[in-house]
């Protein structure tokens, strides 16, 4: 049966694959710099952390494009973590950094589009899409 994805799940998949892409490229870079002798821990620790987040980002990409309930259940929740994680990053939490109103507005922007795609990805059309397997 062919189903036609809604125009929602294809904006959603872009972005989430574009998001993994530069996440884990990040996340890579990360990891060389942290191979430094003189770079501190967290660095290596965050640098893992980005990876395991784009891998997981670019397998619920995956999973959403292809309509399985898997991909749907991983980005939904991929997209609730990251809200509590987007509220800790408005705060200079990590080392060296400073409160600026450029990075709370675009943490501010992040949640809101998070907010909107698990709205999105919770609509029981967009359920039902999933669950018709």
């Amino acid at each position: 049966m062919n189903k036609n994805k809604p125009l929602g799940i294809t904006l959603i998949a872009i972005y989430s694959a574009l998001s993994g892409l530069f996440i884990f490229g990040i996340g890579l870079l990360m990891m060389l710099s942290s191979a430094v002798p003189s770079m501190d821990m967290w660095i290596t620790l965050i640098s893992v952390l980005l990876v395991v987040l784009g891998v997981f980002l670019l397998a619920a990409t995956y999973g959403l494009w292809s309509l399985q309930t898997w991909g749907l259940n991983i980005t939904k929740w991929l997209y609730i973590i990251s809200i509590p994680m987007g509220i800790l990053s408005i705060f200079p939490i990590y080392p060296h950094s400073e409160m600026t109103t450029a990075n709370t507005v675009l943490q501010l922007l992040g949640i809101a589009l998070d907010i909107f795609i698990i709205y999105y990805v919770l609509k029981p059309n967009v359920v039902a899409l999933y669950q018709d397997k």
